[in-house]
């Protein structure tokens, strides 16, 4: 007696193709969600940014039309021009001082410190960015203002105290503080990633440890400095808490102009326009930061 043979079933051709559907619609069906997220709460409220900017204050009431007259009155006055010129530098430099001290930090943390202590430096990094950025902020007033900690210590030691709060110094305190944990984990993760086998060749060879940094390291993680710097640009070229409470607006970024234009007879079009301006410079530094990385990928291929 023959045993049974069982044969699987040819699926029939109707029945793949059905499949092979499905499949490829899948990934457009559980990405429609956030494609309506986005049109709703981004895109729409953007495109209506721009439609604002050509309308008409009248009587402190809006009005639809079409003129270039906010463009030109905003573009060509001295305070958005002094305020564009002193964001640039602002976050120019907030970048560059984030920068210095992250990789060095990124570095101990990566390879200097234990795993158990690896991870409570990268813990401790974590926990700023989701509390409040006003409460630090609120903070380093107490330790900066003419009366405050650090002051305080001076006096007791029979020196004057310090004009910190107020100037460029308490600024980029403010704006390292909001971007300065984010740089050095973008640094960390990516110096983490490297394989040690590469420096230790490196160092087999008789490279020192700046040759190492400067010919190992840094081109490894290009990518991620280019993030750390474009992400700590764009926080530093939009916020509007650091300058508002550790200079008292003076003199005003572009976040600052924009609150000000609002108050300067309900003038929403002006300050779109000045919104605007700042959204086309942000993308100027994704788009710059995007290039030069590809430029930098093909470099290395």
């Amino acid at each position: 007696m023959r045993a049974a043979v069982i044969r699987p079933v040819a699926e029939p051709p109707s029945h793949r193709g059905r499949t092979a559907g499905s499949l490829r619609v899948l990934p457009a069906v559980l990405g429609l969600p956030v494609f309506l997220w986005q049109a709703v709460f981004f895109a729409a409220p953007l495109v209506f940014l721009v439609v604002i900017t050509f309308w008409q204050v009248k009587s402190f009431r809006l009005e639809p039309a079409f003129v270039l007259d906010n463009w030109e009155r905003i573009l060509l006055s001295s305070p958005f021009q002094r305020a564009l010129v002193h964001t640039l530098t602002l976050s120019a430099v907030t970048t560059a001082l984030a920068l210095l001290i992250a990789f060095p930090a990124a570095y101990t943390i990566a390879f200097r410190l234990p795993a158990s202590l690896r991870d409570l430096a990268v813990a401790a990094l974590i926990v700023p960015i989701f509390s409040s950025y006003m409460l630090r902020i609120y903070a380093w007033q107490i330790v900066l203002s003419p009366e405050g900690l650090i002051n305080n210590v001076l006096g007791r030691i029979g020196i004057d105290p310090l004009p910190m709060l107020g100037g460029a110094f308490s600024l980029q305190i403010g704006l390292l503080t909001l971007t300065l944990p984010i740089a050095v984990l973008i640094l960390v993760f990516a110096l983490s990633g490297i394989d040690r086998t590469l420096i230790e060749a490196a160092e087999n060879l008789g490279c020192r440890r700046s040759r190492v940094i400067a010919h190992v390291l840094l081109p490894a993680i290009r990518p991620a400095l280019l993030l750390a710097a474009t992400t700590t640009f764009l926080l530093a070229f939009g916020d509007y808490i650091s300058p508002l409470f550790m200079t008292g607006s003076k003199p005003p970024t572009l976040s600052i102009l924009v609150v000000d234009t609002v108050k300067s007879g309900s003038q929403w079009p002006r300050a779109s326009v000045v919104g605007v301006a700042m959204l086309l410079v942000l993308g100027v530094v994704v788009g710059l930061g995007r290039w030069l990385g590809t430029r930098g990928a093909r470099g290395g291929h």
